[in-house]
């Protein structure tokens, strides 16, 4: 059944589509009575399916899920606040953070009242490793190091009433505080050197804007998304802020709408060459290049995909698998989208509403994370969505979170990334960290593949036997690409057999341990009585040797001493000798 409704779906909906048959050799399991076990684990699926013909099946499958552990510690509390900072009161003066950046080795974090920390993390708490400066208590996975309050210099009333934004430059070490209509910058190498005294930076020839959203540092340039302004783009030198250009509706020969962006991503193919995601308020995505060069700034759009209002956030990290969250009259949904900028197409893979608020969208090599209020969601990318049509959302929670960003080995040492590939706990490098309003976390992902768990407690079936056929999805990846022409079905038959454990059987590895112990102790103990028993013979052999070297000793001195010496024997005269 699953097959025939994979065929039709597949052919009704793809045309063409090459379904590579993959055939394993059949397994038999033997389950213990009354005992769950986890028979198979099958890493490599993407979706899993178990049919039998069992009246009461035993056995099921369990899609691939998500376990995360988390860290956190509070850092802003009430009782730390003075009168005097609170003196200009503003709208804004409440003292929460607001939102964060990943800087070398740890992060920035800003209050709604421009106020700014900047941590620095313990590694022994992060991955385990114990070379690293310790900062705050080491208890925590990250200290504060610095605190600066930066409403001082502010520039004009109205900035002190707007929410400040917080962007990281990781080719200058800059750190930039951005408002509608001013904007500064300091240096975050600066700051670790000095932190009593700090210098700030204005950025004299900043655009003044009405509405300024989401900005991002990409190589050397600033990308700041001022909404119906289109996009305004900054380049950093060496001790100043200059600005180069603004996108507008005519550089996409827009006529009938006034370019309203929302968000967009940035991704870097070549040598001063980018590829351009533009998420507009009305038309939706809008796909270009980018291209910085000795003239300037230049721009070719490549295509706009489906018109879809009210955009909220857009990502993507290999370029081709793009994120995108819209909301229409209170109802939110996400799409992934997978596009061809050298063939100029693109396809929706899924499209799924989310029973949840939808706040932003962060993309990996692996999968998105969709953000919510204090519920958020794990997507896998893969080349369609019928590839896994059983899958159940993957959720977690993070309560509070106001701002997250994933860790990026580049911005460490190479001793993290070191002790990273010996973690065997967590099949992912990334993990991400951030902040809730008065707390810093750090959550790490342990996802847990696809496995067929079985139990039986029936007795009346105690010692029965069933027969299963396991069938599951994957991706064709070719080229570490994902290919659209192809998916793998791979086909296994399974029987499973329910037995009663012998005496004692649960417990076999510990008897096996038990023996194995037993076994080395013995061993050892008559190697020991072998190695004595040989020196001691080796001793009765020396003590039987210096006996008989003596008693030979002792004959020659006997002989030595009874014999005579001729020349003093005086002898008596013959009976002639007298008679002469």
């Amino acid at each position: 059944m699953f097959v025939q409704f994979l065929l039709i779906w597949i052919n009704l909906s793809l045309g063409e589509i090459v379904i590579q048959e993959n055939q394993e050799s059949s397994e038999t399991f033997k389950i213990h009575f009354g005992e769950p076990k986890i028979i198979k684990t099958i890493t490599e699926a993407e979706d899993a399916v178990l049919d039998s013909f069992e009246k009461i099946n035993f056995c099921e499958v369990k899609q691939q899920s998500v376990q995360t552990t988390t860290q956190q510690f509070t850092i802003i509390r009430p009782d730390e606040f003075k009168d005097y900072e609170f003196e200009n009161d503003t709208p804004l003066n409440f003292r929460q953070f607001i939102g964060m950046v990943h800087v070398n080795d740890g992060m920035i974090a800003i209050t709604s009242d421009s106020v700014a920390y900047f941590m620095k993390f313990n590694y022994n708490k992060v991955l385990n490793e114990h070379s690293f400066t310790t900062y705050g208590n080491k208890a925590d996975f990250a200290g504060v190091i610095w605190k600066a309050n930066l409403q001082d210099i502010i520039s004009s009333t109205e900035s002190k009433e707007q929410l400040p934004q917080l962007v990281y430059s990781k080719t200058r070490n800059l750190a930039f505080i951005l408002y509608s209509d001013s904007a500064q910058y300091f240096s975050i190498s600066e700051m670790e050197k000095n932190s009593h005294l700090l210098s700030i930076h204005l950025i004299s020839n900043f655009i003044v804007r009405e509405e300024r959203g989401l900005t991002k540092e990409v190589e050397g340039y600033l990308f700041s998304a001022v909404g119906k302004a289109g996009l305004d783009i900054f380049k950093i030198l060496d001790d100043s802020v200059q600005f180069e250009k603004n996108i507008s509706f005519k550089d996409f020969d827009i006529k009938a709408h006034q370019l309203d962006l929302r968000d967009f991503a940035v991704l870097k193919i070549e040598n001063a060459k980018y590829q351009l995601y533009l998420l507009d308020s009305k038309l939706g995505l809008i796909l270009a290049y980018i291209y910085f060069n000795e003239e300037g700034v230049k721009f070719e759009k490549v295509m706009e995909i489906d018109p879809i209002p009210n955009g909220i956030a857009i990502d993507t990290k290999n370029g081709k698998n793009v994120f995108a969250a819209y909301q229409d009259d209170g109802v939110y949904f996400y799409i992934e989208y997978l596009v061809d900028f050298t063939e100029r197409t693109f396809s929706i893979i899924t499209k799924k509403y989310s029973n949840y608020r939808i706040l932003d969208i962060d993309a990996t090599d692996e999968f998105a994370i969709i953000s919510g209020v204090s519920n958020h969601q794990i997507v896998f990318q893969n080349g369609y969505d019928f590839i896994a049509p059983h899958k159940e959302s993957i959720r977690f929670s993070q309560i509070g979170m106001r701002d997250f960003e994933f860790f990026k080995y580049s911005n460490s040492k190479d001793e993290l990334k070191n002790a990273a590939a010996q973690q065997d706990d967590y099949q992912y490098d990334d993990f991400f960290f951030g902040v809730t309003a008065t707390n810093a976390f750090l959550t790490k992902f342990k996802f847990v593949p696809a496995r067929i768990v079985c139990f039986n407690d029936n007795k009346q079936l105690e010692n029965s036997k069933q027969f299963y056929v396991l069938k599951y999805n994957q991706s064709y990846i070719i080229n570490n690409t994902i290919s659209q022409e192809k998916v793998i079905r791979t086909t296994k038959k399974i029987s499973v057999e329910f037995v009663k454990p012998f005496l004692f059987e649960q417990q076999i590895n510990i008897i096996y341990f038990i023996l194995i112990v037993l076994g080395v102790a013995i061993f050892f103990c008559v190697s020991a009585i072998c190695y004595k028993y040989k020196q001691l013979r080796n001793e009765e052999i020396r003590l039987d040797t210096e006996i008989e070297n003596h008693q030979k000793k002792d004959i020659n001195e006997t002989q030595n001493q009874i014999k005579f010496d001729e020349s003093r024997v005086i002898k008596a005269p013959s009976i002639q000798e007298q008679q002469l």
